[in-house]
């Protein structure tokens, strides 16, 4: 019988593959199971969209909480967060998909949901980038829009990879174009941030 985490992989790559029209028969069958069996573990397809994103979250309040503690003030941590966004997004490629569709879709189904999820993170974000701003580990910004800019970036590299591709060549989804985005990314928000 299919574990969890196997359900949910396989509904990661349904809803990446058709957004939230993805049927729940096809998910159980990429899984290995029955239709019945699917809805045993989860009761509903809006109940197994959750699940998928919450996976997803936690996975990112762990990468993130690791980033944390390895560097926990001034810009060492701004650069390890954006170091823990490119693995994050480099390893959860379905999730990307699927985050970049509510976005673009703004159905609701989860966007509520989602943003609930990421509020915690967002919270301690700005929190931590104001205290370093008052302590003058930091220059002066919007905390709120760094973290738009940053996002805005990091999930666009991904989401756009296939384009991206084409216009620059190369595989932006190998480990040395992903550190070498990382690194420009990580540059001018140095520049941006750090005191001078």
């Amino acid at each position: 019988m299919a574990s969890k985490a196997s359900i949910l992989e396989a509904a990661r790559g349904e809803f990446a593959m058709h957004g939230y029209s993805a049927r729940l028969q096809d998910i159980a069958e990429r899984a290995g199971l029955t239709h019945p069996t699917l809805l045993y573990h989860f009761k509903s397809k809006e109940r197994l969209y959750a699940a998928v994103i919450e996976q997803a979250m936690m996975d990112w309040a762990e990468m993130t909480s690791l980033a944390v503690s390895a560097a926990p003030v001034g810009f060492d941590r701004v650069a390890a967060l954006v170091r823990a966004a490119v693995e994050f997004f480099a390893t959860h490629g379905d999730f990307v998909v699927i985050w970049r569709r509510e976005a673009i879709e703004g159905g609701g189904r989860l966007e509520d949901a989602m943003a609930e999820h990421m509020r915690p993170f967002l919270d301690r974000a700005i929190a931590f980038l104001e205290r370093e701003i008052e302590a003058g580990r930091l220059r002066a910004h919007d905390p709120g829009e760094l973290m738009q800019i940053v996002y805005g970036a990091v999930s666009t590299y991904f989401s756009d990879a296939g384009f991206r591709a084409r216009l620059f060549g190369g595989d932006p989804m190998s480990i040395e174009e992903r550190e070498r985005f990382g690194a420009a990314l990580t540059a001018m928000l140095r520049d941006a941030l750090a005191p001078r």
